[in-house]
């Protein structure tokens, strides 16, 4: 009788963490967040991505994003480190870059760094993961200011309990160097992402952010997903105000379209 409680306890606490219910995000203002574009009611992010079907989500054929090549290397050297409460590898990776065709002009972005959120900043008709990595880009051509930035945004679902490899590599919930992690497994520009334009999700919010955000999650193991709770827990949470995790919560689209690339329905 109490093994089979047991069962049903484990299998209760894991859907309630799979629901995500609580203070999973922080709130705002904290210090920085009361100017500037955060106050901004225009084109902030993260959002909320509406199911197919929704008239904000258009169904496109490349003609607004399209990845024309990633050239992406592993990483080798680049300590990870805590930069008010993300996880981050070293700025300036210089890992790789990626051309992108967006609205019909061809744009080249470098690598700049990649941090990671708990949860997850983007929702996916409302479901907020366990976890979303974001690989930050800085355009080549340093005068576009207004298309300073690319951030490609993917989720991470322990659902299935597979160890991820390149989470380990990255040293999750460690100060370790990186040795060989690669992201190249991660990213395929032939898979279903949404395109939209937004910000950055800390300070100053900067709305010069062009957002790649990839459809399906990938697999992390949950002890993975327990020991950067745990690293994020004990982590200083002031930046974020007094709420918890790094994980700023969705604004309003603003009459925003997004674009639904590459879909396989």
């Amino acid at each position: 009788m109490k093994e089979i409680f047991s069962i049903a306890l484990l299998s209760f606490l894991l859907s309630y963490l799979n629901a995500n219910e609580g203070p999973l995000m922080y709130p705002e203002p904290a210090e920085g967040w009361d100017e500037g574009d955060c106050q901004s009611l225009q084109i902030q992010s993260p959002i909320n991505i509406p199911a197919v079907g929704d008239e904000s989500v258009v169904i496109d054929n490349g003609s607004h994003a399209k990845i024309g090549s990633l050239a992406y290397t592993k990483i080798y050297t680049g300590e990870v480190k805590y930069d008010f409460g993300h996880k981050w590898t070293t700025n300036e990776l210089n890992i790789g870059h990626l051309e992108i065709q967006l609205n019909q002009t061809i744009y080249k972005y470098k690598v700049h760094s990649i941090h990671f959120h708990l949860y997850s900043e983007h929702r996916l008709a409302s479901k907020q993961y366990p976890m979303e990595m974001h690989i930050v880009h800085k355009n080549t051509n340093k005068k576009d200011k207004e298309n300073e930035n690319l951030v490609i945004g993917v989720f991470f679902d322990y659902k299935n309990n597979i160890e991820n490899k390149f989470l380990n590599d990255m040293n999750l919930s460690t100060e370790k160097s990186i040795k060989g992690a690669s992201i190249t497994n991660l990213i395929n520009k032939d898979e279903e992402f949404y395109y939209y334009k937004g910000s950055l999700t800390t300070v100053p919010c900067t709305e010069n952010v062009n957002w790649i955000v990839f459809k399906n999650s990938k697999d992390m193991s949950y002890n993975q997903f327990k020991r950067f709770k745990s690293w994020i827990e004990k982590s200083d949470m002031k930046y974020y105000g007094n709420g918890y995790g790094n994980a700023r919560g969705p604004k309003r689209l603003s009459g925003r379209k997004i674009y639904l690339e590459n879909y396989k329905g």
